[in-house]
């Protein structure tokens, strides 16, 4: 049983849940929606480009041939490199399972905020609502054990490693499960055939954070 009293995290996820439902989307989630056509593979990404934040529409920050065929190899390379996590949350999208992709990149971010400061907490408290508390909005998959600890790790202060433990166990599954299958799917494949074909190949190097 946690030692740690909990009343006051629980009034203000409650009060982040009512701001969730008042809310379509999050800021620091990628806001991508984007049907893919069955169309030239040119098209759909072209249309997945002009869906994604200014950074990444630019030649600059598509991917070289030499990435995507690092994708497969390498799942870390895929959610480092910024086309590739953007096109890999599309198809998770597809497959009903984009909040996996959603909390990740919400705990890339939180790892950047200072310790101590109230935006922190309330951040934690947010994500924490959004994705870990049972029957959250967007609830992800976690183990009681994983989802007890995380839930102790903000009430204990909210320090950066605060969703460490559901990040790690998340990124787990996606690998296991999820990355598998977008490497067999046509988004990917489509995208990796275009380079040997030349349709909207990129003309410069690779995407890196």
């Amino acid at each position: 049983m946690l030692s740690v009293t909990y009343p006051i995290i629980a009034k203000t996820n409650s009060q982040m849940l009512t701001k969730f439902h008042h809310s379509e989307h999050h800021q620091s989630t990628p806001n991508l929606h984007i049907h893919i056509h069955s169309g030239p593979i040119s098209r759909t990404l072209s249309y997945l480009r002009s869906k994604m934040d200014l950074a990444l529409s630019t030649s600059s920050l598509y991917p070289s041939r030499e990435d995507v065929r690092q994708w497969e190899k390498s799942f870390d390379s895929l959610l480092n490199n910024k086309f590739g996590c953007a096109l890999f949350r599309q198809f998770l999208k597809k497959e009903f399972s984009d909040e996996n992709m959603d909390f990740w990149l919400e705990c890339e971010e939180f790892k950047k905020m200072k310790d101590g400061k109230k935006s922190t907490t309330q951040k934690a408290i947010e994500i924490y609502s959004e994705f870990v508390a049972e029957h959250a909005p967007k609830e992800v998959n976690l183990d009681s054990d994983t989802r007890a600890a995380t839930r102790a790790a903000v009430e204990a202060g909210c320090k950066p490693d605060t969703f460490a433990l559901a990040q790690n166990r998340v990124e787990q599954l996606m690998s296991k499960d999820s990355y598998r299958r977008f490497l067999r799917d046509r988004l990917f494949l489509d995208l990796l055939e275009s380079y040997d074909t030349g349709d909207n190949g990129p003309s410069t190097s690779s995407a890196r954070n």
